[in-house]
């Protein structure tokens, strides 16, 4: 016996295609999508920075997010230090089951209405050959250099992960 549900003027409707239907507005809701908290506002932001610990001559990372709320892509072209002697935007990309950080050169997509993690294992921002002892509790300044946003300058707090 086929089961029938009733819509709002007594009409029966077939069970199954609303149950189609019901299954893919469930799925459509548990989509990934930025809330819309987080992409408001009207300019470029950076959140969550952190930096790790490393002492001086040794290499250390930054990490964090880009959200750009703007109907406008950018493009994050480079990062600065005085902390390092070089500073520059890695990826950490599988070569064959080596893992190897390869230098974005040409950046970093940050495309509109969308946010870019930079995380342990990914997209980091290499500080290199340092120049003073970065520990737990402390923190310095990050220069990020923006295709459209333009420059900005970041604190990154240094904490043990």
């Amino acid at each position: 016996m086929k089961q029938h549900w009733f819509d709002a003027h007594g009409k029966r409707m077939p069970a199954r295609p609303l149950l189609f239907l019901s299954l893919l507005l469930l799925l459509a809701a548990c989509a990934r999508v930025p809330s819309p908290k987080a992409l408001t506002g009207d300019a470029l932001r950076i959140e969550n920075p952190i930096g790790r610990p490393a002492t001086v001559g040794q290499n250390s990372a930054a990490y964090f997010t880009i959200v750009n709320p703007t109907g406008t892509d950018d493009r994050l072209l480079s990062a600065t230090s005085q902390v390092a002697m070089v500073t520059e935007v890695h990826e950490t990309q599988n070569d064959n089951g080596v893992m190897r950080m390869i230098h974005q050169a040409h950046g970093v997509a940050v495309p509109a209405r969308s946010s870019v993690d930079f995380v342990p294992g990914g997209k980091h921002v290499m500080l290199m050959d340092l120049r003073q002892a970065l520990a737990a509790g402390q923190s310095f300044t990050l220069t990020l250099s923006f295709a459209n946003a333009g420059t900005m300058a970041v604190t990154i707090p240094v904490m043990n992960q």
